[in-house]
């Protein structure tokens, strides 16, 4: 049934593509008649964050095949604003094919391909694997149709994603603070000092934030974030920050990043303001 399955995927892609036909002087279109493509299945995702300060970190996967027996694979970073589109992919390596291969990506080997350009605290990078089968023929998501690529049963490990993260220590995330950017809440200008303290555990940080006394802010409590040690990765469950002038009893929730190595937190946070909630405003500090 699934060889079925997959010879109609192949008569749809090569169709709009032009990398499948019929033999020769067949245009029928029976299945008999039909050269078999391939494609790499997902065996396991390994691992997907990316530790942009550490040349020699990696993003991993393990990929089996289906098909036309495969040689080598092809990784590329996508770059453009669409991750199929051919025009915009960037090769960073071949690699050659086993059952079970583990491709993987180096923060050295996307910076090279991403360059001029440069890997940016919190940015996910689409990686495209391009499989070349031993007759030479090229398979991707470029040339497989998306109902087929979205169908979970076939597994297809074509896409996949590079998140830059970098591990958090909490030692080097306190102290002082500027505020890079509030442009949608405006309680803070651009340069305003913010301290960061340590938290209750070793992956807390805290300090005082919305209100801001130049915005009338009162009974103003300290922002208590957590962060993922192994990722940056920050929260700020739901919580009391403080009273606004006649809007009391403003609560925050807020996720984002707190970037040891870089020196920059970012977060987006959902204020509930008078009753209403205002949801994703961008506040950005950096460490001075």
């Amino acid at each position: 049934m699934i060889k079925n399955i997959f010879s109609i995927l192949a008569v749809l892609a090569l169709l709009s593509a032009g990398l499948y036909s019929c033999k020769k002087d067949v245009i029928n279109g029976d299945k008999k008649d039909l050269i078999q493509g391939s494609y790499l299945t997902l065996k396991k995702n390994i691992n997907g964050n990316l530790d942009f300060s550490n040349q020699t970190a990696t993003v991993s996967m393990a990929a089996g095949s289906y098909g036309s027996p495969v040689k080598t694979v092809n990784i590329y970073a996508a770059t453009g604003s669409s991750a199929t589109d051919t025009a915009t992919w960037k090769l960073i390596k071949s690699v050659p094919y086993a059952d079970s291969v583990i491709l993987s990506v180096s923060t050295a080997e996307l910076s090279k391909a991403l360059a001029p350009a440069t890997i940016q605290p919190g940015n996910q990078y689409v990686l495209q694997n391009e499989v070349v089968t031993a007759d030479g023929r090229k398979f991707s998501a470029f040339n497989t149709p998306t109902n087929f690529t979205s169908f979970p049963a076939y597994n297809f490990g074509f896409s996949w994603m590079a998140t830059a993260v970098c591990p958090f220590s909490q030692a080097s995330s306190i102290g002082g603070y500027t505020v890079a950017s509030d442009a949608q809440w405006v309680d803070f200008s651009v340069g305003d000092p913010i301290t960061v303290t340590a938290g209750a555990d070793a992956n807390t940080i805290n300090f005082l934030a919305y209100p801001s006394p130049a915005a009338g802010g009162t009974n103003r409590q300290l922002w208590i974030v957590k962060v993922d040690p192994a990722t940056g990765a920050a929260t700020m469950t739901t919580q009391y920050i403080g009273d606004y002038p006649g809007a009391p009893n403003a609560k925050a929730a807020a996720t984002g990043f707190v970037f040891s190595c870089t020196g920059v937190i970012t977060l987006s946070v959902d204020v509930t303001y008078a009753g209403s909630l205002y949801a994703a405003q961008k506040f950005v500090l950096k460490h001075n």
